[in-house]
């Protein structure tokens, strides 16, 4: 996904991070396939951001090189991924755009609230699900279809950063941006304070934000404008 500009350097930032914990984290005889096994993921942030969770904390304090990602499950944007390293470790983690969480080595027990969220009903049934690591698919996202707001980055069908340039305007289904709606909404001629932005966008919120759709985006610059007029 080639993002917009903030996008890129945002990614380019968490891969030097990575590098970084590498050159600390992994036997020098490693290092260079570990800094290769990047180039796959480049441009997946989940897997950066794994990638990264899995450096800093080194799970059981092995210092090895992840050579393989694995998919165990998904559930609503949620996956439970197993990592695979040289010493023929698996761990498995829960990732999603909100964060990267360790649950434990692959095979063992997970927390219940895992277990409920992926509608299982027991450490049993989990197990039942649990192939051994070589035999999982590989993880691969979904990189063709993910599509981008052009002006702050957000994915379709999450609402806008506040104050980007192609949000909808849900009262008169015009550009947000450039409408008055705010203004009549809020009875000033300007919106000048962070209480009268989160004031604002409470009121955004009440009557229904607009999610993006690609079709809102077919010509808008990179950057994003405020809400101040």
């Amino acid at each position: 996904m080639p993002g917009t500009k903030m996008e890129k350097n945002k990614r380019k930032k968490l891969i030097d991070e990575i590098i970084l914990f590498i050159n600390y984290a992994v036997p020098e005889d490693e290092r260079q396939n570990a800094v290769a096994f990047i180039e796959k993921y480049k441009q997946d942030d989940l897997v950066l951001a794994l990638l990264r969770e899995f450096y800093a904390t080194l799970p059981e304090a092995r210092e090895e090189a992840v050579v393989r990602i694995a998919k165990l499950m998904a559930r609503q944007d949620v996956f439970l991924l197993v990592v695979s390293t040289t010493g023929k470790q698996h761990y498995l983690y829960a990732v999603s755009r909100e964060g990267v969480v360790f649950l434990n080595e692959y095979g063992k027990e997970v927390d219940g609230q895992i277990l409920s969220f992926f509608h299982l009903d027991s450490h049993e049934d989990f197990l039942k699900s649990c192939s051994s690591p070589e035999e999982l698919p590989e993880y691969h996202a979904d990189v063709e279809e993910t599509i981008l707001c052009p002006a702050c980055g957000v994915t379709e069908g999450e609402y806008h950063l506040l104050g980007c340039i192609v949000e909808v305007c849900p009262w008169c289904e015009g550009q947000l941006s450039n409408c008055n709606c705010r203004f009549e909404q809020m009875g000033v001629d300007e919106l000048e304070t962070d209480e009268q932005l989160e004031k604002f966008n409470d009121l955004l919120t009440a009557k229904g934000r607009i999610p993006f759709r690609k079709e809102q985006s077919p010509a808008y610059p990179s950057g994003s404008a405020g809400l101040d007029g």
